[in-house]
């Protein structure tokens, strides 16, 4: 039982240090994103598009092409969602896609959207305020999961400790003669 333990100790100790460069990782980029110049694009277009990965009912996500001038250069690029599952499919929870059906039908062409914009690849954007669904900021969801893990492995980590086998040398019986 207590090699289970210490496999499950290094598992979740493993787990909370990939989760860890993770998060440092995208809270860096996206203080970096952050730091990017605002402007104000327009919507070109935008839609749910079917996602052709070979799956049986395949998936949707948002696909909008913004316009935008940086100065007197005009750019256009495409911004795009994360996917969903169509309504067919039995999910948790129920109808995935409505969120991303307003969100296209609140945005249809010629509406504005502030992005900001990478200051050295101006067609490199992200949205500002009005995120697709699930999108915007995940450092704070990456917190959140690392103090879980973090504080799994600690539980384990102290179980582990307190419930070690004891070795022959630490079994409470000496050679040592307790008055010398």
């Amino acid at each position: 039982m207590w090699l289970g333990l210490m496999v499950l100790v290094v598992l979740l100790g493993l787990c909370t240090v990939f989760a860890s460069v993770v998060t440092v990782a995208q809270a860096w980029q996206e203080h970096a994103q952050a730091r990017w110049p605002e402007v104000t694009a327009r919507v070109d277009r935008c839609g749910l598009t079917k996602s052709s990965t070979g799956q049986r009912h395949g998936s949707y996500y948002i696909s909008c092409r913004l316009s935008y001038a940086v100065g007197a250069e005009q750019n256009a690029t495409n911004v795009y969602s994360a996917k969903v599952p169509p309504p067919e499919v039995q999910q948790y929870p129920p109808n995935q896609i409505g969120p991303f059906e307003e969100w296209v039908d609140q945005h249809p062409p010629g509406t504005p959207i502030v992005v900001r914009y990478d200051p050295a690849h101006h067609t490199k954007v992200v949205l500002v305020a009005d995120y697709m669904p699930r999108g915007g900021p995940h450092t704070p969801n990456n917190m959140n999961l690392l103090e879980f893990l973090a504080g799994g492995f600690l539980v384990l980590l102290a179980i582990a400790r307190i419930t070690r086998p004891r070795s022959l040398g630490q079994s409470g019986s000496s050679s040592m003669p307790l008055n010398p």
